[in-house]
């Protein structure tokens, strides 16, 4: 009989474990001795209950977080229960919003929490994630997928093709990829590398129609009118376009949206268009020409159009790294400090808005994750002259400082790693939120109410939180009042948050 087990909330600590089951009676008996990674987070730990003669196993990945509690002894179950009402521990709905992220790391979380607790409720989403386009996510689903199938399999099947049955012109496989950005991806490299549709591709459409993601559904009718899919236009003349500013629709984009609905199903209707030369038609113009194929980008409109035809370009890896990155299972930390980046890959952007747009290609740099927390700074400045550990989780809430005391932040860390660190130039800034398509948020084309919890293309995250971010020509960029990517303003006299950057070599 397996141990039953627990897995305990990744913002849950160490500590304010120990104290929970201290005051249940555990008694700690060891803990690794191997200096931890994360100072106050020993990466594995056993206590005893000697009441009831049972042991609790604890272990601790700390790149994503997993916390394990496992239970043994005759009262096991009784005493897993006991902490499962004590701890906050991830469960099944927890489980699958991990899942379904964006962030490679929340979904290796939930795949590694899925196969600890043998969650089956997730399976469907785990045999989605097999064809995640991160080869770690991939193969991490293949293991835990196998893991489950033995006792999961039947019923999985079975909700499956009930699915099918219910609808049976469209992919079920496509509404279970998770997390919206993903399916929105596969739409727009359909559009990118397909000719023409075919039954495939029309039930992949039929699905994105009806998706619960309003850009989805947007993409979808780009998609349908560059592939000419006819077959989907019954879906297509039904499908609902984002008509609230809870969908993220502004009432400009409400009525384009709609328009632009119409005339796809107009068009792969074959139905009367404007005469030529009219100026109804010249109006029509951009638009008809982006239903055809990539057409010019000119200005916010057709940059719109072409972020939901465009799929992202990942562009190429690192060819070295700067002295003082490393890398571990693919993410990329300061070897000092411990504090994560992101690569921004030297591909083109599309920078600005109205009258400032324009194409600009990245030179290739390393940014930082999240902006420099409170605790990291304090960590930074105390041990610039000689720094011993790590700097402790980066997640915390950001250090809100001046211009000065940014610049003053960056020297710190350059002098504990070795290397120029420094304020993003506005324009880095950029290209870290808004990844190349010419997307409007960090997370796509629609407002969103969750905005601060999501990562942009190249996985850069909390840009839109409480504080604006400096950038080195004294600009403040990001923050909850200018989500916009393009959206900048002076900083004279304001205070902000420090997120560094590292030249590629």
């Amino acid at each position: 009989m397996r141990s039953p087990a627990l897995v305990a909330r990744p913002e849950v600590s160490f500590e304010a474990m120990d104290r929970v089951l201290s005051a249940l009676g555990w008694f700690l008996q060891s803990e690794s001795q191997t200096p931890p990674l994360i100072p106050g987070e020993p990466e594995s730990a056993v206590y005893v209950k000697r009441a009831t003669d049972s042991a609790l196993h604890y272990t601790f990945n700390p790149v994503l977080r997993l916390r394990v509690l496992e239970f043994s002894g005759p009262e096991a179950v009784r005493e897993w229960a006991a902490v499962r009402t004590a701890v906050p521990v991830l469960e099944a709905p927890s489980i699958a919003a991990l899942l379904a992220s964006s962030e490679t790391r929340e979904v290796l979380l939930g795949l590694l929490a899925t196969e600890t607790l043998r969650e089956r409720s997730s399976l469907e989403r785990v045999a989605a994630l097999r064809f995640h386009p991160e080869s770690r996510v991939s193969r991490t689903a293949e293991r835990v997928l196998a893991a489950l199938v033995p006792d999961g399999t039947t019923e999985a099947f079975a909700r499956l093709e009930a699915e099918k049955e219910a609808h049976p012109d469209r992919s079920v496989l496509f509404a279970h990829l998770p997390g919206e950005e993903q399916r929105r991806q596969v739409l727009r490299w359909l559009i990118h590398d397909q000719a023409a549709s075919n039954p495939d591709i029309d039930a992949v459409l039929r699905s994105a129609l009806v998706d619960a993601d309003a850009e989805v559904r947007v993409t979808a009718v780009m998609a349908a009118a560059r592939l000419q899919a006819r077959e989907v236009l019954p879906a297509l003349r039904s499908a609902r376009m984002p008509t609230s500013k809870r969908e993220g629709a502004d009432p400009r984009d409400r009525l384009f949206y709609s328009n632009l609905r119409d005339l796809v199903a107009q068009v792969l209707s074959g139905g009367p268009l404007p005469p030529e030369g009219s100026p109804k038609r010249e109006r029509m113009a951009p638009l008809l020409r982006a239903l055809s194929g990539p057409a010019e980008v000119r200005d916010d409109p057709t940059l719109l159009l072409h972020a939901l035809t465009t799929p992202v370009d990942p562009g190429s890896r690192p060819v070295g790294l700067p002295e003082a990155l490393v890398e571990r299972d693919g993410t990329y930390r300061l070897r000092r400090s411990g504090l994560e980046a992101r690569w921004v890959p030297p591909v083109e952007h599309w920078l600005g808005t109205g009258p400032t747009l324009r194409r600009v290609k990245s030179p290739g740099f390393f940014v930082a994750r999240v902006p420099v927390s409170r605790a990291a700074a304090a960590w930074a400045l105390a041990a610039s002259q000689g720094p011993v550990g790590a700097a402790g989780p980066d997640a915390e809430e950001p250090l809100p400082c001046t211009l000065v005391e940014a610049e003053e932040l960056c020297s710190a860390l350059s002098r504990i790693e070795g290397v120029a660190l420094r304020l993003p130039s506005s324009a880095e800034w950029e290209m870290a939120a808004r990844g190349p398509d010419g997307r409007l948020f960090p997370w796509g084309n629609s407002m969103r109410d969750d905005g601060a919890t999501r990562a942009s293309p190249w996985g850069v995250e909390k840009l839109v939180t409480s504080l604006p971010q400096w950038a080195r020509e004294g600009l403040l960029c990001g923050g909850r009042e200018q989500p916009v990517c393009a959206s900048r303003r002076e900083g004279a006299q304001s205070v902000g948050a420090v997120r560094w950057v590292v030249s590629s070599p």
